[in-house]
């Protein structure tokens, strides 16, 4: 092995354990201030959990991912600088959402500054890899559609933190399938940021899942945290396979990006798109989130993570295996079909079960 990437495999496993024992030794921390000062989420309509617990760990996933990696991190500094600046905003907002509430309209508008910010770092989508004829986007529509991804991605994931270790593990899976294809391809930094995050989300996912006493989530200042974090390197794994002097690129990564982020993408666009049908406003609370249908089925959360973690690693494999025959629309088809199935499923044993009583509300 090459000693660069030695040194490099050294950097990013340091990173991921780093971010771990500061998660470790400060969510207990967080959790008993949280106690203290009552700063707790009461189970609710939406909710599924039975007790007061505390929601601050988003603190421990920010100071734990952000620490370690600005440790650690070695080039592209001058894009981290941005990167981090939006992350430390978004991670406020969050933060001040989880103990006195912030306005949708105050937090989409935080969200599209942010978004703003990750454009001036020059993070954007730029390729079109010739879909519908068009290699690549011009300047505006390159902004304009960067702006509206990062937004809607932040949101989804926020979305998806419904049910215990479904964010962490989700996120862990998407950062973990880019951050290897950093590290194959050299962007060693990236793959250092991507391993503070895993190493954060590792340790929070069993005081989520398993936790008694210290049982935690990530909130608000957590979940939008990761939902940038995730657009952020979702932005970065298109623009990389575009330049055909790395490594390892896939002629098909739009294909490939829609495997990798489909839980969080598609389930915002069936619930938006069932609500609009309903003549409902399409920010409006329900319980119609995949992970809802699952637990209100009879699963119980860690089964529903596990169930939604695997059916988006098999669309990664899907993607990959279908990459080697089919174009990148027909991919793209292939992989909706399937989810869409897959939701079909749901939605039939749910209303079967619904007809009967059977339903878990």
């Amino acid at each position: 092995m090459d000693n660069a990437v030695l040194i490099a495999l050294i950097k990013v496993a340091s990173t991921y354990l780093a971010s771990a024992i500061i998660v470790l030794w400060t969510i207990p921390v967080i959790n008993h201030i949280a106690r203290t000062k009552g700063l707790l989420n009461a189970p609710g309509e939406r909710t599924s959990h039975r007790y007061k617990t505390p929601n601050l760990a988003g603190i421990a996933i920010y100071f734990g991912a952000c620490v370690s990696v600005l440790f650690f991190v070695y080039d592209y500094l001058e894009i981290f600088k941005i990167v981090f600046l939006a992350s430390t905003i978004i991670f406020f907002i969050g933060l001040k959402d989880d103990i006195i509430l912030v306005t949708p309209w105050k937090k989409l508008a935080v969200q599209i500054a942010v978004a703003v910010l990750i454009v001036m770092a020059n993070l954007r989508f730029e390729s079109a890899f010739g879909l519908f004829g068009v290699e690549q986007f011009s300047e505006v529509i390159s902004v304009v559609v960067t702006i509206i991804f990062i937004v809607s991605i932040i949101n989804a994931v926020n979305l998806i933190d419904g049910v215990d270790g479904l964010a962490a593990s989700i996120g862990s899976l998407i950062l973990g399938c880019f951050g290897l294809f950093f590290f194959i391809n050299g962007l060693y930094s990236w793959s250092i940021y991507c391993a503070g995050f895993l190493g954060a989300l590792a340790v929070f996912f069993l005081y989520n899942v398993f936790g008694l006493r210290n049982k935690t989530f990530m909130g608000d200042s957590g979940s939008l945290l990761l939902g940038l974090t995730i657009a952020v390197t979702t932005i970065l794994f298109w623009e990389t396979n575009a330049n055909k002097d790395f490594s390892l690129t896939f002629i098909n990564a739009p294909a490939i990006t829609l495997a990798v982020i489909i839980i969080p993408v598609f389930d915002v666009v069936r619930v938006f798109a069932y609500r609009i049908v309903r003549r409902t406003s399409p920010f409006s609370a329900d319980r119609n989130h995949l992970h809802h249908r699952l637990t209100d089925i009879g699963f119980t959360h860690f089964q529903t993570t596990m169930i939604l973690t695997a059916f988006n690693t098999l669309m990664i494999v899907a993607a990959l295996a279908f990459s080697l025959f089919l174009g990148t629309i027909w991919t793209a088809v292939v992989l909706v079909v399937l989810a869409l199935f897959c939701v079909f499923w749901i939605n039939r044993v749910y209303l079967r079960k619904k007809s009967t009583g059977g339903v878990k509300v």
